[in-house]
């Protein structure tokens, strides 16, 4: 398994002192967007998601030397976020939580189209698609944050099943079935929401 980050791996493994924070840099440039991007997405809000990405990446810096490359580094450093994020959800007793609703199907394609901001593609076209991203964004925040951090992985970050199941540690069929439960959940929270909107 080729992992393009092995190499700044081992060079902060073997480093101490000022020689590591140098070479720790490199990865912290590297991973500090997305382990905030992740954050966000879970939790919900820029106070906390940049607790939890802080989180990820002093346990990056305590825990680098611990890595020993079972599983692609940047699935290593996914995992730390993922966790953190939900920690901090957690510590919050109030954050709302939708419970998982019913209806079944693969959603992927619609919330793909939803839920990813395109960055590209510069502002949104009209207002109703800026209200659409922001009700998905409300949604991640509102639903179990293990589902929210699931499809922050297949949405925006764009990983494959097979790097999801590395990430979470659990086969491809356990993959599919939380992403279906959590299409679900998020379609549920649209949904309600939206029909309170229209009442």
């Amino acid at each position: 398994m080729s992992d393009p980050d092995l190499e700044l791996v081992q060079a902060c493994q073997v480093a101490e002192g000022e020689e590591f924070e140098r070479a720790f840099q490199h990865v912290f440039a590297l991973y500090k967007d997305r382990a905030y991007t992740i954050c966000l997405r879970v939790c919900g809000n820029q106070e906390d998601a940049l607790d939890a990405a802080q989180e990820t990446l002093i346990t990056l810096a305590r825990r680098i030397g611990d890595f020993q490359g079972r599983s692609r580094f940047s699935s290593w450093v996914y995992r730390i976020a993922v966790n953190a994020a939900i920690d901090v959800r957690r510590r919050r007793l109030d954050a709302p939580r939708a419970g998982v609703q019913t209806r079944i199907g693969d959603d992927a394609e619609w919330l793909a189209e939803t839920a990813v901001e395109q960055e590209s593609a510069g502002p949104p076209a009209n207002v109703e698609r800026a209200e659409e991203h922001e009700q998905v964004r409300r949604a991640l925040a509102s639903i179990n944050p293990r589902f929210s951090s699931l499809l922050t992985l297949r949405y925006v970050e764009e990983l494959s099943y097979e790097e999801i199941s590395e990430v979470l540690e659990c086969n491809l069929g356990t993959v599919k079935s939380r992403l279906n439960r959590a299409h679900a959940a998020l379609r549920a929270y649209l949904e309600r929401h939206h029909d309170t909107g229209r009442a």
